[in-house]
């Protein structure tokens, strides 16, 4: 059997043959621009947090998934800092105590698609000031954050929250500053 050039036929671009090679076309995007055209992806964002407890953590963001039928992927965490100097930050897995989680001060919770109504489908909380802790939880990752200035810790998916689960971020400066996080997700069914 033989394929034929399909370009000229008028119904779509169809597949083109020459020299008896298919030639096709594609298109490549995140798997976070696929998942933004359902309304389930979100920026979670905090506002700038005045931080002068240089000693010791200072909790910044939570975030837990509540949704019972879809998982929470990590796209990326964005941090800013405004004075020269650094801040140590660090994850927590699954805490569940702390001045961060007890106040419950939601933090922004933005759909990434701007014609969706989804609502973000989880808990969200921001510091609301200097000092907040989270007691408890393993220690998941962390880097230091040269400041002033940000950096994104790009994950693609690679930090995965399921349902119950949750991911605290908290920040040890070296000097006083104002930092704020912004978190880029979605959510989906593995």
């Amino acid at each position: 059997m033989q394929i034929t050039d399909a370009t000229g036929l008028g119904d779509g671009p169809g597949a083109r043959v020459k020299n008896n090679n298919l030639h096709t076309f594609s298109i490549t995007e995140s798997r976070i621009a696929d998942i933004s055209k359902t309304g389930y992806s979100f920026l979670l964002a905090t506002d700038f947090v005045s931080l002068t407890t240089t000693g010791s953590f200072n909790g910044i963001m939570y975030i837990k998934n509540t949704d019972s039928n879809k998982s929470l992927f990590i796209d990326s965490v964005r941090v800013c800092g405004d004075t020269t100097g650094n801040a140590q930050i660090r994850y927590l897995r699954n805490p569940t105590a702390g001045t961060l989680i007890s106040d419950a001060n939601d933090a922004d919770q933005l759909s990434a698609n701007a014609g969706s109504n989804i609502p973000f489908p989880g808990l969200a909380y921001s510091a609301s000031g200097d000092g907040k802790t989270v007691t408890d939880g393993d220690s998941w990752s962390q880097y230091i954050q040269r400041t002033a200035g940000h950096s994104s810790e790009i994950y693609n998916g690679a930090i995965i929250i399921p349902n119950g689960s949750s991911l605290a971020i908290s920040a040890k400066p070296s000097v006083a500053m104002t930092l704020c996080m912004a978190v880029q997700c979605w959510f989906e069914e593995i």
